[in-house]
C-alpha cells in the first residue's frame, strides 16, 4: 500500500481545538506576512478570533496593510498551514480569525530559522536551464573549422590568438561583425540582457519589421526581443511602455546601420560572458540560416578554448537581498528596497552568497515559489557539495545556539 493521502482539516471545532492546544503548549508558529516570515505564540483564544504575540518582530505590524496572513506550524508530525483574516493589529500583537481550513503536508525535513542578526545576501539567477553539451567532437562542426577546433583543444591554448582566428572567420561570414566580452558597461545593454538571461541566439531577420523583434519563436536555440518584453511585463510594465521600448530598440539598430543581425552567446562554464555579433547594413539583405549555423559553430569553438583557459566575467549583476530565514533545504529572500522591481520566474537557477562571521557561504538552488510579497522568493537548494553543506549546517547550528542563549 502507498502512503496515506494527506487530509485537510475543515471541521471548525477541531480547528479551534488545535489553536487552543498551541496556546496551552506555548508552541511557536510562523506567520507569513507580505514581506517577512515572523515567529510568535498564541496568547489568547476566543470563540471567533485568536491572538498571536510576535517574538522579536522584524516589522511593525501596525504599518502593514494586510487583510490575510498565512499561519504554519508542526502538529502531530505534520505541517499545518492556513489562511487567516487579520482582525486587529497592535504591535507586537495580531488578532486573527480562524482559518476555514488547515491544509496538511509531511513535516518538513529541516528546521527553518531566522538569522539572529540581519543578513544581506547577493542573488544571481539565470532563466535558462543548464544545457551545455558534455563534449564537442570535430563531427559536430563544419569541416572548414577543423583547424580551429584543434587549436581550441590545446591544453595550453592561446586564448587571445583563438579570439583573433575566430574574428577572422566571422569577417568571412559577414564583414560587419565583431566579438563583445561583457564588462560593467556592455553587460547592461539590452542585447547583453537578452543573451545573459536566455542563453540563446538572438536573431532579427529584418530590422525594419516590428514582427522580427516581437514574434514568439518556439525554439530551444533561438530567441528575439519577445523574451525581454515578457520579463518587462512580468515586472509590471504597461503595454505602452513595452511598445515604446521596442521602438527604441529598432531605432538604435537602424542608427547602427543594421538591416539584419545575429548574436551568438559566448559561454564560460554555464554563464554567458559575451557574444559574437554579425549584421548586414543593406536594406533587404538578411543574414541566412547557413551563416547563423556557422556563427553558432564558432561560438562552440570559443567555448572549448575558454574551458582550457577560463575567462572570468568582469561585471557583477547580482541582486541585493535580505535573508529572512534559512534551513539546510532552502531559504527565503526579500529583494532589498531601492533595487527596483525584480521579476524572477519560478524554476530559475539561482546562486546566493552571504557572509557568516568571517566566512563567505555560496549556495546554489532553484526558485521554487514567489512569496506573498512581490519581492519575496523561496529558494530550494540543489547541487550543494560537502564543503558547502558543512558550512551551511555549521551556520544554522551556530544560529540556533545564539537564539537559544537570547531566550
Amino acid at each position: 500500500m502507498g502512503p496515506e493521502k494527506e487530509k485537510d482539516i475543515k471541521n471548525f471545532e477541531r480547528i479551534k481545538r488545535i489553536v487552543g492546544i498551541l496556546r496551552l503548549d506555548g508552541r511557536e508558529v510562523e506567520i507569513h506576512l507580505p514581506n517577512s516570515i515572523e515567529s510568535g505564540r498564541v496568547s489568547e483564544t476566543a470563540s471567533g478570533t485568536f491572538r498571536i504575540r510576535l517574538s522579536e518582530p522584524t516589522v511593525d505590524v501596525d504599518r502593514q496593510e494586510i487583510e490575510f496572513v498565512h499561519l504554519s506550524f508542526i502538529f502531530s508530525n505534520e505541517e499545518l498551514f492556513g489562511r487567516c483574516p487579520v482582525m486587529e493589529r497592535a504591535n507586537p500583537y495580531l488578532t486573527l480569525g480562524y482559518p476555514k481550513v488547515f491544509n496538511t503536508r509531511t513535516k518538513r525535513r529541516y528546521p527553518r530559522i531566522r538569522p539572529p542578526i540581519p543578513l544581506k545576501a547577493k542573488l544571481k539567477y539565470k532563466r535558462f536551464p543548464e544545457r551545455m553539451p558534455g563534449r564537442i567532437s570535430p563531427k559536430d562542426l563544419p569541416v572548414k573549422y577543423s583547424k580551429l577546433y584543434w587549436e581550441a583543444q590545446r591544453e595550453s591554448v592561446d586564448i587571445k590568438k583563438l579570439f583573433v582566428l575566430v574574428g577572422g572567420e566571422m569577417k568571412k561570414i559577414c564583414p560587419d561583425s565583431g566579438i563583445v566580452i561583457y564588462n560593467d558597461q556592455t553587460a547592461s545593454t539590452r542585447e547583453a540582457e537578452v543573451m545573459r538571461r536566455s542563453g540563446k541566439l538572438l536573431f532579427i531577420a529584418d530590422c525594419e519589421r516590428v514582427e522580427s523583434y516581437t514574434r514568439f519563436i518556439p525554439s530551444e536555440k533561438v530567441t528575439n526581443y519577445s523574451f525581454l518584453l515578457d520579463e518587462r511585463k512580468n515586472a509590471g510594465a504597461t503595454q505602452e511602455k513595452v511598445e515604446r521600448e521596442i521602438q527604441e530598440i529598432m531605432q538604435e539598430d537602424r542608427q547602427q546601420g543594421c538591416s539584419s543581425k545575429a548574436l551568438v552567446p559566448i559561454f564560460s562554464k554555464d554563464e554567458v560572458i559575451g557574444h559574437l555579433k554579425a549584421y548586414t547594413n543593406k536594406k533587404g539583405v538578411t543574414i541566412s540560416y547557413e551563416q547563423v549555423a556557422d556563427l553558432m559553430a564558432l561560438g562552440l569553438i570559443l567555448r572549448i578554448g575558454i574551458e582550457h583557459a577560463p575567462l572570468i566575467p568582469s561585471f557583477d549583476d547580482s541582486i541585493d537581498t535580505n535573508l529572512l530565514n534559512i534551513s539546510e533545504g532552502g531559504m527565503f529572500l526579500q529583494i532589498s528596497s531601492g533595487t527596483g522591481t525584480v521579476a524572477i520566474p519560478e524554476g530559475a537557477e539561482a546562486q546566493i552568497r552571504f557572509i557568516a562571521g568571517d566566512k563567505e557561504i555560496v549556495l546554489t538552488g532553484t526558485v521554487c515559489r514567489k512569496g506573498d510579497g512581490e519581492q519575496n522568493y523561496a529558494i530550494q537548494f540543489e547541487k550543494i557539495g560537502d564543503e558547502q553543506q558543512n558550512s551551511l549546517k555549521g551556520f544554522i547550528d551556530e544560529s540556533i545556539e545564539k537564539l537559544s542563549e537570547n531566550k
